[in-house]
Order: C-alpha cells, then structure tokens, then sequence
C-alpha cells in the first residue's frame, strides 16, 4: 500500500510539472506587419454604410466617438495588420486585435469572426479604424487571446 502512494505521489508531481512546463513554454508573439490608409471617399460605399449603422443603432464594432460622420472627404480609414504566432504546445483562442483610440478616431469595424490558432502556427489579424484626415497612423495595439480559458493580452505600438 506504501509503494503505491508513493507511485501515486511520484505520478501526480509528474502530471503537475507537465502542466507547469506547458504554461511556462506558452509563447505568443505579436509583430506588426502593416498600416494602410484608404481616403474614405475612394471607400464611398462603406462609408456611406457605417453612417448609416451608426444613424440607426444598429453598428457592430466599437465607437470611439458620438460625433456624427459628415463626409468622407475629411476622413481616412486605417486598416493595422499584425501576425500572431503561437509557439507553444497549447492552442490559442478568441484571438481578437484592438486599436487604442486617439482624439479624433470615430469607429473600429467589428470582426464578426472568431479568430482560433492552433499549435506552431501563424494567423494574420486586421483591425480597421475610421479617423479624421488630420490624425496620424501611429496607435498603441492590443491582441487579447485565451489560452486554457486564462486571458492573455498582448501589446505594442504601429509603426
């Protein structure tokens, strides 16, 4: 009976230090790839569509602002692209990228998608802003993910 409690303990410690390696080992790097700017009037069409979500209630993403959209000739629409690589044993899920707002951005587009990234591989996550013409392309980005249910969150700024 005293072997197999000791074997029972010697099995458990084992179990538990494959656990701790496992979360240790977790690596999830983030690199911005790019930033694109569209002049919202070559984008008349969705622009005329998130005004129109905005006017009605009915905009999915996240508004920055309560100020009304005018006209696109004084905005520009910021698309920020960064690859997320997942270098641990452990998948990573609901990856979802962020941009910070500064004083004169309107609206990030919401990504009706839920972004999962398996073990030992790469995803490449947009995030597309609504500025004024005014406003530089430099913002602080978040990429938030769960690894086992834990939330992990991940920084850095556009260049």
């Amino acid at each position: 009976m005293k072997t197999a409690a000791i074997l029972m303990l010697v099995v458990c410690l084992a179990a538990l230090g494959g656990v701790g390696y496992l979360y240790i080992t977790a690596s999830v790097t983030v690199e911005p790839l790019e930033v694109i700017a569209a002049d919202a009037v070559s984008q008349a069409e969705t622009y005329a569509q998130l005004k129109a979500a905005v006017d009605n209630n009915t905009f999915v993403g996240t508004l920055f602002s309560r100020d009304p959209l005018e006209s696109p000739e004084n905005d520009v629409f910021y698309t920020y692209t960064v690859r997320v690589t997942n270098r641990s044993f452990l998948p990573a899920e609901l990856l979802e990228l962020q941009v910070a707002p500064m004083s004169g951005d309107f609206l990030q587009m919401g990504d009706p998608d839920a972004h999962d990234l398996p073990s030992g591989r790469s995803l490449d996550l947009s995030a597309t802003i609504l500025t004024g013409k005014q406003s530089h392309n430099v913002r602080e980005l978040t990429v938030s993910y769960y690894i086992w249910g834990l939330p992990f969150f991940a920084r850095l700024t556009s260049q």
